[in-house]
């Protein structure tokens, strides 16, 4: 019997992984055996949800609080040398509403980009890996000496001390294999504090990032494509239209605006936007057939009260995008009924807007026309607090240049894209299927199982 270790450190991990095929494949026959390490506080509802045979738990040691882990992951984040760090250095000295005093925020910022400088060099990276390497994590180390597995699959490297995971397993001599958790890690998170013996990367744009900026070897690394959108290409768990829309309280005849919101950092834009919606429905701008579906940023507290006030506000359809679980910034999880939610709302909405999320890519899955916020209505934002810094993003640059989506840079050009999609919805579209082809690599819906696979025949060709 085989053992691999997989730490479910974040809610991504489950998504991605455990809601998929990937335990069936990797636990097809009676060889192998997965050892899942949770938090304390989420330990028992995957056991509820994930219990299979051949699957066991225990608790993942909560490394992260660690003066340690909070030290290099600062100094790592911080020397990445790309437009986007540079971005959001320049965003923390200042940001409009920190509570932050700006005598703290100078020095930090100066310490920030004075590692974004170092660490366009290979030396300082290999030296920051260096150093990490040199200290020791004893929880992971006393898990790692319990179960004794024959390989240890990281698969959100930034999350959860998953890199602290890695370096004990090299050190005991166990088959390593790591994967980034989505498409702009190596341009604002990490260069790879620590190699894993196998690099899995979703697309060939994150191999050529895995080379150039994080100094991988490109034959230690294999291309699987985006599990988290497995769900997208197999259409999974889409009701007809009628039965969703009415699920909803909405009219199955009018045609559906879905709002996504992108997080705490676009907050105030998105709120801005919801604004211009509610005047631009209440004028019949759009016609009277139109109605807008707001989805929560799942990792925000956008609770029920909060729901209803944009029901009240804005007369807009509202649902939880995520549910709670656990404690702390991290209560949240994609349950079936939250997945469900999201697949439905992409394959039946008829114009999609967001400021910044991996919702343009989602709504490029489904060939649906996508509004980018790119203005704020107030105008009184600098460059460095407004939403015209997004797309300067370098993950968001690169779908850019396809011109599958539509950068509204005025309120006017915001209204404009929107009547354009509603009337013309093929509008872009060679634009859309341009960024699908480059950002999801793979469209058979088959990722999680290549990952499965991947593993299995890592372990079976080291073996």
């Amino acid at each position: 019997m085989k053992k691999i270790l997989i730490p479910v450190s974040n809610s991504f991990t489950v998504r991605n992984f455990l809601r998929s095929d990937f335990l069936s494949v990797l636990l097809r026959g009676a060889d192998h055996s997965v050892v899942l390490l949770a938090p304390k506080d989420k330990i028992d509802y995957y056991r509820q949800e994930f219990s299979l045979p051949g699957v066991q738990f225990e608790l993942l040691p909560p490394v992260t609080e660690s003066a340690a882990e909070r030290l290099f992951k600062l100094l790592e984040s911080s020397s990445i040398h790309t437009n986007t760090v540079k971005l959001i250095h320049w965003h923390y000295l200042k940001r409009k509403g920190t509570q932050t005093p700006f005598v703290v925020r100078l020095p930090v910022f100066i310490f920030r980009r004075a590692c974004s400088f170092l660490g366009q060099f290979r030396f300082f990276r290999h030296m920051v890996r260096l150093l990490y390497g040199l200290i020791s994590c004893q929880p992971f180390s006393a898990v790692l000496d319990t179960y004794k597995p024959d390989v240890v699959f990281c698969p959100t490297l930034i999350y959860g001390g998953e890199f602290a995971l890695l370096k004990e397993a090299k050190l005991k001599g166990i088959l390593t294999c790591g994967m980034v958790s989505s498409w702009d890690n190596f341009y604002s998170k990490t260069y790879l504090r620590v190699f894993p013996d196998r690099l899995l990367v979703q697309t060939r744009s994150l191999f050529d990032q895995a080379v150039a900026r994080a100094d991988f070897p490109p034959e230690k690394i294999q291309i699987v494509g985006v599990p988290q959108y497995d769900r997208h290409f197999r259409r999974t768990g889409v009701l007809p239209r009628d039965e969703f829309i009415r699920s909803l309280g909405g009219d199955p005849e009018k045609k559906l605006i879905l709002y996504a919101l992108s997080g705490k950092v676009g907050f105030d834009i998105d709120a801005n936007m919801l604004t211009i919606l509610d005047e631009s429905m209440k004028k019949k701008v759009f016609g009277a057939d139109v109605q807008v579906l707001v989805r929560p940023y799942p990792k925000s507290d956008f609770r029920e009260e909060r729901n209803q006030k944009v029901r009240t506000q804005y007369g807009f359809l509202v649902r939880a995008s995520s549910r709670s679980v656990g404690s702390g910034k991290d209560a949240w999880e994609f349950d079936e009924a939250a997945l469900d939610l999201l697949m439905n709302s992409l394959a039946h909405a008829d114009v999609i807007i967001s400021t910044y999320s991996t919702f343009f890519i989602e709504a490029c899955i489904f060939d649906r026309p996508t509004v980018a916020v790119a203005f704020d209505r107030n105008q009184t934002y600098d460059y460095w607090n407004s939403a015209k810094r997004f797309f300067d993003w370098d993950h968001l640059d690169d779908i850019k240049k396809h011109h599958g989506i539509w950068l509204a840079r005025s309120e006017k050009d915001f209204i404009t894209a929107v009547e354009t999609f509603l009337q013309k919805p093929d509008t872009l579209q060679s634009g859309r299927k341009a960024i699908v082809a480059e950002q999801c690599y793979f469209t058979d819906g088959r990722s999680a199982e290549r990952v499965a696979e991947a593993l299995k025949t890592f372990r079976v060709y080291t073996s």
